[in-house]
C-alpha cells in the first residue's frame, strides 16, 4: 500500500528537478489522453507544451459521447460475441466496428491479436473496470480541485434491451462488471 504522503513528496521532488534541469516536455495530441497527461506533468512541475494538428483540442475524438465520466461500459471488445456481431456489421455503413474486408498484413496481424485476446476476456475486462473506476475517480478529483463547473451527473446510465436474449447476455456482463467493482443493478 502506498504512503498517502508520497504523492505530495513526489510532486515536490519533481518540481525541484524541473527547476534544476529546466525540464520541458512536449505532449503530442490534444485529446483526453494528451491533455490529462499534460495536466499531470504540469502538476509535477514540468513546463508543458501541447501540440495538435487541429486548431482546437479533441477534434479527433469519438463524436457525441457527451463528456461522460463513466466507467459503466468497461467491457473489452475481445469476445466471441463481438466477432459474430462484427461479421454482421461489415455490411452496415453505421456499424460501431467497421473494418474494410480487403486483406493486408497489418490487418491480419491485428485480427490475430484480437482473436488471441478472447481467451483473456474476463481478466482483461476486470482489469479494465478497475482502471476505469480509478480514472473516473481521478477525473472527479481534477474537476473538484480546479473547480470546473459542468453538469456532472452521478446517477448512472440506463441501458435498454429490446429482447430477452440481449437482456440475458447483459446480465452475464453485468455480473462480471460488478465483480470488477462497478455498482450496477439489473
Amino acid at each position: 500500500m502506498r504512503d498517502r504522503g508520497s504523492g505530495s513528496r513526489n510532486r515536490c521532488v519533481a518540481a525541484l528537478l524541473a527547476e534544476e534541469f529546466l525540464m520541458k516536455v512536449i505532449v503530442i495530441g490534444a485529446g483526453i489522453t494528451g491533455v490529462t497527461t499534460a495536466y499531470a506533468l504540469h502538476d509535477l512541475g514540468y513546463e508543458v507544451t501541447v501540440l495538435d494538428r487541429h486548431l482546437y483540442p479533441a477534434m479527433e475524438t469519438s463524436f457525441a459521447n457527451g463528456g461522460q465520466l463513466s466507467a459503466c461500459n468497461a467491457e473489452v471488445w475481445n469476445s466471441t460475441g463481438t466477432v459474430l456481431k462484427g461479421l454482421k456489421w461489415m455490411f452496415r455503413k453505421d456499424a460501431p466496428l467497421l473494418m474494410h474486408p480487403l486483406p493486408s498484413w497489418h490487418k491480419l496481424s491485428w485480427v490475430t491479436e484480437f482473436l488471441a485476446a478472447i481467451r483473456r476476456y474476463e481478466d482483461n475486462t476486470l482489469q479494465t473496470v478497475r482502471l476505469a473506476i480509478e480514472a473516473r475517480r481521478h477525473l472527479y478529483a481534477i474537476a473538484e480541485r480546479e473547480q470546473i463547473d459542468f453538469d456532472l451527473e452521478r446517477r448512472g446510465i440506463l441501458h435498454v434491451y429490446h429482447d430477452r436474449a440481449a437482456f440475458e447476455e447483459a446480465g452475464r456482463v453485468n455480473a462480471l462488471l460488478t465483480a470488477g467493482g462497478l455498482e450496477r443493478h439489473a
